[in-house]
């Protein structure tokens, strides 16, 4: 498996991200909006969705349609994506962070053992949750 990844999609933004690389945490941080990735505004989930899992990045998303939505689901099946739900969108980047940090080792122990496509939901109380229809 390639060096573990985390792609923050554009409904996450920057700011945690970017927070997230100065802590220098032991894996790799990339995000939507960042211009090396050459990702426009108005990506298709399906297309970024074929890069990111074809780099075997995991995808980190606070956008609750990847687990609602079937044309969503369909394009995690259809690019054996990984996919973690962190609720709270509209929380503080602290919170934010502390839901990541706090889920991080179980996530990390999901993306060791697993086999993709599969989705997750991170709960604000810190549980993580398979959703299913995966």
């Amino acid at each position: 498996m390639a060096a573990l990844t985390f792609f923050f999609d554009r409904c996450t933004g920057s700011g945690v991200p970017k927070l997230l690389r100065q802590a220098k945490p032991p894996f790799g941080v990339q995000f939507h909006d960042e211009p090396s990735n050459g990702f426009s505004q108005n990506m298709p989930d399906d297309e970024w969705l074929a890069v990111v899992s074809k780099k075997q990045w995991v995808v980190i998303s606070h956008d609750k349609r990847f687990h609602e939505d079937s044309l969503a689901i369909e394009a995690v099946r259809q690019h054996k994506a990984r996919v973690f739900y962190l609720c709270g969108g509209s929380l503080p980047n602290w919170d934010k962070l502390r839901i990541f940090a706090q889920a991080f080792k179980r996530i990390k122990a999901i993306v060791e053992t697993q086999e993709p496509p599969y989705i997750y939901q991170v709960t604000y109380t810190d549980r993580v949750l398979r959703v299913r229809g995966i």
